[in-house]
Parts: C-alpha cells; sequence; structure tokens
C-alpha cells in the first residue's frame, strides 16, 4: 500500500527503537544464562527472519489474490513509497511470533525471538529501499549483489529471487534465476 513519507520512513525509526528497548532489557537481565537464551532466541529470530521473508515474499506477495495486487504496484512503480504500515507488521510480529512464543517459553525469549525476527525485518526494508532509492555505486558490493538479484527478480515475467536479504532459500528451493550473461 502506497504511504505517506512519514509512515514509510517510521518503520525505520520506530523498530530500531523497539529493537534498542528489548535488547536494552535483556542487557538487565539478572543471570548469565538468561541473557544467553535472549541472544540465542535472538540470533534464531534473525535466521527465521530469512525464511519468512522468502515464503511471504513468495507465497503472499505472488500468491495471494489481494496481497499480490498490492505488491505488483511495487513492480510497476519500484520507487514508490509502497510498504505495509507499522502498525500492522509489529502487530503481525507480536500476535504471530511475540505471544505464542511467551506462551510456549518465556518472556524472555519471546522478546529475543520477536527482536530478532524485527531486525530481520528492518534490515530487509534498508537493504530494499537502498535498492530501488539508492545509488548502487554508493551501496556496499554484497549490497550491489543483492541489487543485480533484486533487479533480475522485477524484470517481466520473472518468477524468482524472492530473497532479498538472502539468496539461500531461493538457491535451495529452485527459484533463483539465472544470471544475466
Amino acid at each position: 500500500m502506497t504511504l505517506s513519507k512519514t509512515g514509510y520512513y517510521g518503520d525505520y525509526v520506530i523498530y530500531a527503537m523497539v529493537i534498542a528497548a528489548l535488547f536494552c532489557a535483556a542487557a538487565l537481565l539478572d543471570t548469565p544464562a538468561a541473557w544467553v537464551r535472549w541472544v540465542v532466541a535472538f540470533a534464531f529470530g534473525l535466521m527465521a527472519w530469512t525464511v519468512l521473508e522468502y515464503v511471504l515474499h513468495r507465497f503472499a506477495f505472488h500468491g495471494l489474490p489481494i496481497v499480490s495486487d498490492m505488491h505488483g504496484a511495487h513492480h510497476d512503480a519500484p520507487r514508490a513509497l509502497i510498504g505495509t504500515p507499522t502498525w500492522l507488521s509489529l502487530s503481525v510480529i507480536a500476535l504471530g511470533v511475540f505471544l505464542p512464543a511467551w506462551r510456549l517459553a518465556s518472556l524472555n525469549v519471546a522478546s529475543g525471538l520477536a527482536g530478532g525476527i524485527m531486525l530481520g525485518y528492518l534490515w530487509y526494508g534498508t537493504l530494499h529501499h537502498a535498492i530501488h532509492h539508492g545509488r548502487p555505486r554508493l551501496i556496499a558490493t554484497r549490497a550491489r549483489v543483492a541489487a543485480r538479484r533484486h533487479f533480475r527478480h522485477h524484470g517481466r515475467g520473472a518468477h524468482g529471487n524472492f530473497g532479498v536479504t538472502t539468496r539461500l532459500w531461493d538457491a535451495l528451493l529452485g527459484t533463483e534465476l539465472p544470471r544475466s550473461p
């Protein structure tokens, strides 16, 4: 959905603040074991983000009628300020990750897991924005490689390269598009 500048760029500020607050709260944990559990949950959340990114992009953004229509607007106008409103993405993470993890494990694990997923989402948003709005020569080498992969995804009739932050799942699941000669 098309967002205002405040709504679009607000994600970067809000997510960074929430992640920082979760990190600070975790730093105050009373035992080293609790801190280690939080860090492990955070790392797992960061890795889990890559799977979520791939699954959402491949099956929801390019498969579910209403969602794919909205995502199609991004393909039609890749420099437009199109995204998910922060209130919606935070709600999905809270209801789909944080609360179930709290119920099944602990508040400590839930905050680490949700924090890792949020950092993955923030990195995805940052990289995706840099790809479409940045100047490629100013982007680090790895980001330029990600940009080339993503631009192939935007190619006419292309159905692949669903990962933005990693090519891992495309490579493993056979959806990586061939490089241009």
